[in-house]
């Protein structure tokens, strides 16, 4: 069995070729370049609106109306026409700008934790796609060298079979998982160019680029018991509590600036008259205006903002259980996708190429017969494919845990 001996030496030095023209990053940059994805840059810019809004909700309201009019004068001597101008100033009253200012203000805070969740959101983001894509990468490395191995036994059977050596059925056998192991290396090719699309797509590449990952999957940490203290970390620093948190505080201000806006202003003014008669007439007059209170105009607003208040309590009082829910669940989740990992022999499963090869080097000495040798060889692909699952499970468990803690996600 010469073509297998060749075969297997072929293995042994194996590796992905980085596809022309692939951008190789590292898990430092593609958290860099994460911070500065599309999605992160809008919500920066909402900051810039809302502080913008708030700039513009400190002015005092200092612009001043100015009118003129004219008219015939008659009644006695001849028609004259009477012409009159002047200025007036409306004075807010009930604290509208310092209400308008919080109101504002909060919004502004608003902006700047959901900025800071986007942050978040691209870390997480970038780092389970990045750790997705290695396992990827790794699984089409193993169905590469199961294939070479595949397609070297089937050269080697024929070579029997033509010597008398072998059965017809048994070529027949391993042609047949030659092509299923091709059909499995085609299938993981797309499955990792989709991690690599994935990826580009998280740390927010142009979309021609091919982003090519670098480095080994990360060991994740263990629990070590430490759900309560991940809660209380949630409710503290998840995004999501502290925009609920904001939401309260908004719907506060909301009824400040309702209440501020039910007091009537006063508009101040000064005008000068003059009358064009024979001798001619000239008057300066004082002006002062307030709206009368008959009807407040905004009494359903401002009932509307105190049911926006208990809204918001409510509101914050459910995210904040769903939160607590959340963390839970993903600890556990978290817990038992690690344990799933630390289930295999790393060594083993790590050296799949050097199993089968030994496993088909046994069966060529007479060790094993050809059904010893299949089932050997599908358990040996089932358990590094099976180990390759429990990583992208423990990777998603982990991405999910940090989204709901607001924690660090790099290990």
């Amino acid at each position: 069995m010469h073509q297998l001996a060749t075969a297997l030496a072929v293995v042994g030095t194996l590796g992905l070729v980085t596809p022309a023209g692939a951008d190789t990053v590292t898990i430092d940059q593609a958290l860099d370049r994460a911070a500065h994805r599309p999605t992160v840059e809008l919500s920066r810019l909402g900051i810039d609106v809302a502080r913008a809004n708030a700039r513009g909700a400190a002015l005092p309201l200092y612009n001043p109306d100015v009118s003129a009019s004219a008219g015939p004068q008659f009644g006695a001597g001849n028609l004259a026409v009477q012409i009159q101008v002047g200025v007036a100033q409306t004075i807010e009253l009930g604290g509208k700008r310092r209400a308008r200012v919080q109101l504002a203000d909060s919004q502004a805070q608003g902006s700047e934790i959901a900025s800071r969740g986007e942050q978040l959101r691209a870390r997480v983001d970038a780092w389970r796609a990045y750790e997705r894509a290695l396992v990827m990468r790794d699984r089409l490395e193993t169905h590469e060298q199961v294939e070479t191995l595949a397609l070297a036994l089937v050269a080697a059977m024929q070579k029997t079979a033509a010597a008398g050596g072998t059965t017809k059925l048994r070529v027949n056998l391993v042609i047949a998982d030659a092509g299923r192991a091709t059909q499995e290396r085609v299938a993981a090719e797309a499955d990792y160019a989709t991690a690599r699309a994935q990826l580009a797509t998280a740390i927010g590449a142009g979309a021609g680029d091919v982003v090519e990952p670098a480095g080994t999957v990360a060991d994740l940490p263990t629990m070590n018991g430490r759900v309560d203290d991940l809660v209380a970390r949630a409710l503290r620093d998840n995004p999501d509590v502290l925009a609920s948190d904001n939401q309260v505080d908004i719907a506060q201000a909301a009824i400040g600036d309702a209440d501020a806006r039910g007091t009537p202003d006063v508009t101040l003014g000064v005008a000068y008259a003059y009358a064009p008669d024979p001798e001619g007439a000239n008057a300066v007059l004082g002006t002062v205006s307030i709206p009368l209170a008959i009807r407040n105009r905004n009494q359903g607003a401002r009932a509307a903002t105190r049911i926006g208040a208990k809204r918001a309590e409510l509101e914050r009082s459910y995210l904040r259980t769903e939160v607590e829910r959340a963390v839970r669940l993903a600890a556990d989740n978290y817990d038992h996708a690690r344990a799933a990992v630390a289930g295999f022999d790393r060594e083993v499963t790590g050296k799949l190429n050097e199993n089968l090869a030994a496993a088909q080097d046994a069966f060529s000495k007479g060790g094993l017969d050809f059904v010893e040798l299949t089932t050997t060889q599908r358990e040996l692909i089932a358990s590094r494919v099976a180990f390759l699952d429990a990583q992208l499970a423990a990777i998603d468990a982990w991405a999910q845990l940090a989204l709901a803690t607001g924690m660090e996600v790099r290990p």
